[in-house]
Order: C-alpha cells, then structure tokens, then sequence
C-alpha cells in the first residue's frame, strides 16, 4: 500500500498484524544543495575517475567526488589500511587489515549504491599491457596521488600518450605544504616529469623516503595534521571538478588555464618553507616550457622556470 511517499506493508505478529512503513525517496534529491544544474549534474554523473593511491589524500578524494556526483570510478592501490593510518583517512579501526580499494569502494556504495566502481588490489604496472588498458580506457580523468615517484611519472607518461586528462597532488615533508598539478595533453605548459626535471623542488630533510619503499615493512609514512593534508586535498577535488566541467559553459570550468596549471599551497606551517612566506599562502606560477629534456610530453622549448 502506497500513501503520501511512504511504503505501508503488514505482517502478521502473534494474534494480530502489525503495520510497518518505510519511507520512498529519490536519490537525486541528495544534490539539492550542490552548485550545479542539472546539465552539469549530468556530465558529473556520466565521468568516469580513476583514482591511483587510497591514501590519505586519495581516500578522500574519492569520498569527496561521489558527493560531487561523479557516477563511475576506478580504484588502484595494492596496499592494506593499517593502524597508522586511522588518523588521516577515510577508513576506521573497522577496515584494518583490509584491502584500502575494497574498504573505500563499500564507502562510495554506503554514500551512492548506484555509482560503478572498479578495484584494482595491485600495482597495474607490473601486469599485462591488457590490464593497463582496462584501467585507462574510459577514463575522463586520472587522478594520482600516491607515495612513489615512479608511479606518478608512469601515470603522467600514460595519460600524456594516451591524451587523457590528468591530476597530481601531493605534500611536502610534515604537510607544510603541497602541490596541485593538472594536465591536458596538447594543452598545459608543462607535464609531472617537466615540473620534476627542470623546476627546483623543495628540501625534504626527512627520515621518511616515499618513494625507495618496495614492501608496506619498509614504509613509513610521515608525520602530517590530517587538517593540512585535507587542505590540499579539497583544493585539489575542486581542480577534479573544473577538470571534468572544463568544456562546459559554467562557473568553475575557469579556473582551468593551460599556462598556469601548477598551485602551490602553504599550509599553517608553511612560514619560511620552499616558496611560503607566510601561513596559507597559495602561489600560482608562471612557467615557460615545456622542459625541453622531457621524455613524457617530449615538445622543445625554453627550460621549465618558476617565476
């Protein structure tokens, strides 16, 4: 029996029936309060994220752009969420132990059932070429934020040849600070091997060495507020969204400038470290380039300078 948007059904309890009702809602009504028509709803609704690295900042990122809602994603890291992790990211005491791509992908699912994920629990790279396609194809946007530089460049080196999209984000050593990089083949200045080749990067007097690790024994990850840490990734979600948007006739999509697609972002502790010369202190350089060494976007042109 339907009345006035609720289910009514009966079951029978002892000597009598009892009345049970469940309440009829429409999923789309979760967007009310989000910026978009429903034009863009429907572009959002339609692209497809693939996401390397469900750390603290991909974790996020992922719950971020399902709320935004993006309708298909897919989700690569081969590590397991430890106890470590539970300060900064998505996942609770509940998910140690698990796979991160499972235990984020049931959050999605809590958060939208009608979104299509894919998980990949291993590291694409050492796979079949197959199996690499499988993860780009399709894809409107790759997103990577993983620990290794060796996977960031493999992600920039594919999605430049494959003429997709791409964004990078990251922290500097504490979370003092991070980096937003985003990347359309054909379009942008510079490529992540560009920025890493020929622009000087700051010092990172740390004990903590990201990208050497071969094994979760021999990482360790570094100390960061999980505030500083989401400061950049929020930055970095809204860049996800004007990426996708960039073709439309909207608001965000202008933040999207191929000569300027590098943003700086010093956190509260950011005073005197790399550019920072105060606390929240965002900087947009210029550049020109591309890097006339680079191997990924392998255009000549002036050395990659930051102004």
């Amino acid at each position: 029996m339907l009345q006035e948007g609720k289910l009514a059904f009966y079951y029978k309890r002892n000597s009598g029936w009892q009345r049970a009702e469940h309440h009829i809602v429409d999923y789309n009504d979760s967007f009310q309060r989000t910026p978009f028509p429903e034009n863009l709803m429907t572009v959002l609704k339609n692209s497809c994220v693939t996401l390397f690295g469900l750390g603290s900042m991909g974790s996020r990122l992922a719950i971020g752009l399902v709320r935004a809602g993006i309708g298909k994603f897919k989700l690569i890291d081969p590590d397991t969420f430890e106890i470590e992790n539970n300060s900064r990211h998505e996942c609770n005491l509940h998910d140690i132990g698990r796979s991160k791509v499972k235990a984020v992908k049931e959050k999605i699912l809590k958060i939208n059932p009608f979104v299509k994920v894919e998980i990949y629990p291993f590291d694409v790279f050492k796979k079949s070429n197959s199996v690499l396609d499988k993860v780009f194809q399709n894809s409107d946007l790759v997103i990577a934020t993983t620990d290794k530089t060796a996977v960031q460049l493999s992600v920039n080196y594919e999605c430049w040849n494959r003429r997709i999209p791409a964004l990078f984000s990251g922290c500097y050593e504490e979370a003092r600070g991070g980096e937003v990089l985003y990347t359309i083949p054909g379009e942008t200045s510079v490529c992540l091997e560009c920025l890493r080749g020929a622009s000087q990067q700051p010092d990172q007097k740390r004990e903590y060495d990201y990208s050497n690790a071969q094994s979760s024994e021999e990482y360790k990850g570094e100390p960061g507020l999980n505030a500083a840490i989401n400061l950049i990734t929020d930055v970095a979600q809204q860049y996800a969204i004007a990426l996708l948007l960039r073709n439309e006739d909207c608001e965000i999509a202008e933040m999207i400038d191929p000569k300027q697609n590098l943003l700086l972002i010093g956190g509260a502790l950011g005073k005197g470290f790399y550019f920072f010369k105060k606390p929240f202190h965002f900087i947009q350089p210029k550049f020109k380039g591309p890097w006339k060494d680079c191997g990924t976007c392998q255009i000549i042109g002036a050395d990659t300078k930051v102004s």
